[in-house]
């Protein structure tokens, strides 16, 4: 197992090192192996420099296996109305909060009027690995860009 995974981080690093380089033959590598592949690049890609925004759509997603740690500006997708729970663990089910959960839940609107006056456009979410996230729409997530200067002297 470790062995597999070493190979395949050696693939991962060859794949994003040189943009000129040819790219190595996957054909020997089984399913899991190229799902497991494809983890690791969504990952790079995301904590990548060049990085901007990227789509989720709705679902459950762990932090630091899914999702990076890290500070995110989330928003529903363009004219769409989506709950989002960010959570500490999930139920027996594994598709909503368990009892007693920790964490933060809302509702984000991309619609003008909204279902109420106080829905906020987006949410920042300084985002742990282990915990979850959970969607029940697509969301748009971007990099923390950071408080607005409020101007202060």
């Amino acid at each position: 197992m470790i062995r597999r995974f070493f190979c395949i981080l050696v693939l991962a690093s060859c794949l994003l090192s040189a943009a000129a380089a040819d790219l190595p033959d996957l054909s020997g590598l089984s399913f899991d192996e190229l799902v497991e592949l494809r983890g690791l690049l969504n990952l790079a890609i995301w904590n990548s420099e060049d990085w901007q925004e990227v789509t989720v759509p709705a679902g459950v997603w762990q932090v630091g296996v899914d999702i990076p740690a890290g500070h995110w500006t989330i928003k529903p997708a363009p004219d769409s109305y989506v709950s989002v729970v960010y959570c500490d663990r999930l139920n027996e089910f594994g598709r909503d909060p368990a009892v007693g959960w920790h964490g933060w839940n809302g509702t984000l609107t991309a619609r003008d009027g909204g279902i109420t006056a106080n829905e906020p456009r987006e949410v920042d979410l300084d985002m742990v690995d282990g915990m979850y996230f959970i969607n029940r729409g697509t969301v748009i997530f971007t990099p923390f860009a950071g408080k607005p200067d409020l101007g202060f002297q």
